[in-house]
């Protein structure tokens, strides 16, 4: 095992963020393979979506912005946290966000990033929405069909989850997402605190459950 880049100190010294949040900060939460052996890395504490080559360079691709905190109690703006990317069959970035605190339910959203664009924000000409009225983005992945596999932590949001001692409150939910029309279908409801979702080339989407119990953690192809 060796290092091939400090994201923290990345982070330290660019911060795309600065704007909104003038600490820097850095979890990486997400990665997926781009060509070449680049990887691209959702950042959740710094807001953005990185790239990282094999030579330990580091940018930054896409930064999520701020949106109106509907809520009667938090801040007035509530910050984006990107939870996932994934590269599309179109080669475009598909990045997943867990809305920050408060985590009002239903504002989570998935994004468009163009092919090899840079230092784009979201939303912009470059960073389109895809859809929106998810809970909680935890996940995503493509299936060999195009479809977008979108999972949310749960319904209630993750701030209800965090109150209920880290047990689930309103179940968790798996979507099938058409990203061309925006279309999302509920593929697996009830979900006890799900946090990744993978697709195998045949078409088998399996999902990783936390349950928030020791021992009843468990991964398992989704009917």
């Amino acid at each position: 095992v060796r290092e091939i880049a400090d994201l923290a100190a990345f982070e330290e010294a660019v911060n795309p963020d600065a704007a909104y949040n003038p600490v820097p900060d850095s979890n990486p939460f997400d990665i997926a393979l781009l060509n070449g052996g680049r990887v691209l890395v959702a950042d959740a504490a710094g807001n953005d979506v990185l790239v990282v080559s094999q030579n330990g360079s580091i940018d930054w691709v896409a930064l999520l912005t701020p949106q109106p905190n509907p809520a009667p109690f938090g801040p007035p703006m509530m910050q984006p946290v990107a939870t996932s990317v994934a590269v599309g069959p179109d080669g475009a970035i598909y990045v997943g966000e867990l809305a920050g605190f408060p985590g009002v339910p239903r504002f989570s959203r998935v994004w468009r990033v163009e092919p090899g664009s840079l230092h784009v924000t979201c939303p912009s000409a470059a960073c389109t929405l895809v859809a929106g009225g998810f809970t909680s983005i935890m996940d995503m992945a493509f299936g060999p069909d195009g479809t977008l596999y979108v999972l949310e932590f749960d319904e209630a949001g993750w701030l209800a989850v965090e109150m209920a001692g880290g047990n689930g409150v309103a179940g968790g939910t798996l979507n099938a997402c058409n990203v061309a029309t925006g279309a999302c279908t509920v593929r697996a409801g009830g979900l006890s605190l799900p946090t990744a979702v993978t697709v195998t080339d045949a078409g088998v989407v399996w999902v990783a459950e936390n349950q928030g119990l020791f021992g009843t953690s468990h991964v398992h192809p989704v009917p």
